[in-house]
């Protein structure tokens, strides 16, 4: 059970650092458009990140006594369009790992925070799928 239960934290400090990372490429993305509705639809998904993030270091606390500290990285892109493509693989990847740690949940708590964010990623991928059928 030992060698279980670090997988999941070991899962939980990336899902810490990719929420950041996220929430920071999003703040930087959205100031790339001047279209109301791609700023709108960015702020919501970068909000939901910093959501994310509070809700796992929370768990973390939750579950090791302690916050995850970390250096923070920042996500490099071209363009807005390339931004764009990069944040709806992100967001599809992000989805698939928190469906794969339900399974590996601990405490209801961590299936409720990781439900939200599930769905909240599915979201965010949609919203990001049509910036980009916009864009063309």
């Amino acid at each position: 059970m030992q060698g279980y239960r670090e997988s999941f934290i070991q899962r939980l400090q990336r899902s810490i650092e990719e929420e950041w990372k996220d929430h920071d490429f999003y703040s930087r993305l959205k100031g790339d458009t001047s279209n109301r509705l791609f700023r709108d639809y960015i702020k919501h998904v970068e909000d939901d990140e910093l959501k994310h993030y509070r809700m796992f270091q929370s768990l973390h606390l939750q579950l090791t006594g302690k916050y995850h500290e970390f250096e923070p990285e920042t996500i490099s892109y071209r363009s807005f369009e390339n931004g764009v493509v990069r944040a709806q693989q992100d967001e599809f990847k992000a989805a698939e790992m928190y469906r794969e740690m339900l399974f590996m949940a601990p405490t209801p708590g961590a299936y409720h925070a990781l439900f939200t964010a599930m769905m909240d990623e599915m979201e965010h991928a949609t919203r990001f799928g049509t910036i980009y059928g916009r864009l063309k």
